[in-house]
């Protein structure tokens, strides 16, 4: 059989090559192909194996010096890692560099971290925003939803023990509209040194979420909340933890993917 010559594939890959191969367009398939179809998407796999940070990525701490910035650690199949020090709300995060991602691309992130060996007294936020303060969330209140630390526009998986509602949800605001959100059920929390997977996308005053703690689905299913990310109003992703008592929190990442669609025509 001669090989396959891409010039003669109309749109070589692409969505319409990856369907004609694989005979359908089940959108779990074609998800998980992304990597594949440059011509239709924008994707990014970061697996931290480098000595020195990728300028891709930045890491932000609250100021003070207590808490230990993300970097490279040289650990099984390698990752950052970083701690939140032992001052009460010190914060660790990574961030992308930039906003770059509409929401009309429905742009999603998967980070992909190891949770602390102790996770009372811990908060997390995981998801994409408009710029915001460093080393501040965006979610300045997941009781009743609200926003803050010059963020407009976002969707987060929050959590928050000094909360009333000490486990996760998901939270979203946009320009339009009120903040809202939609609490994971059945209840959850990281399991102590689990490996967490967390996705989170937004469309157009969307956002949706799955969340996986030990390999095993959240409540076997995605959550989603009727508001997110205006479009037009760009985000960037980021991963935030901070410690709610005077003890540090060490927070491995292993992995961030960004995918988002090819939409551009201009």
């Amino acid at each position: 059989m001669p090989k396959p010559n891409p010039i003669y594939i109309p749109k070589p890959f692409s969505l319409v090559h990856s369907r004609s191969a694989f005979s359908g367009s089940d959108p779990r398939k074609l998800a998980a192909m992304t990597a594949l179809m440059p011509w239709d998407y924008f994707h990014r796999t970061y697996e931290f194996e480098e000595p020195t940070m990728v300028p891709q990525w930045v890491s932000n701490v609250t100021a003070g010096g207590g808490p230990t910035a993300f970097a490279y650690n040289a650990q099984r199949n390698s990752g950052l890692q970083g701690a939140t020090g032992t001052t009460d709300n010190d914060v660790v995060e990574l961030v992308y560099h930039a906003a770059l991602f509409d929401p009309a691309d429905n742009p999603m992130v998967w980070f992909r971290f190891v949770a602390p060996a102790a996770v009372s007294g811990f908060s997390f936020e995981i998801g994409l925003s408009d710029p915001r303060t460093a080393a501040l969330p965006g979610v300045t209140d997941v009781d009743t939803p609200a926003t803050g630390n010059a963020v407009t526009d976002m969707g987060a998986v929050h959590m928050d023990t000094d909360q009333t509602l000490t486990t996760a949800a998901l939270v979203a605001d946009g320009t339009t509209g009120a903040a809202l959100k939609t609490n994971i059920d059945p209840v959850w929390t990281p399991t102590a040194s689990g490996i967490i997977d967390v996705i989170v996308g937004v469309q157009p005053n969307v956002t949706y979420c799955w969340i996986w703690d030990q390999g095993a689905l959240v409540g076997n299913r995605a959550f989603s909340v009727a508001q997110g990310p205006d479009t037009g109003v760009l985000v960037m992703p980021y991963a935030l933890f901070r410690t709610r008592n005077i003890t540090s929190k060490t927070i491995s990442i292993l992995k961030a993917v960004i995918v988002a669609e090819e939409n551009r025509t201009t």
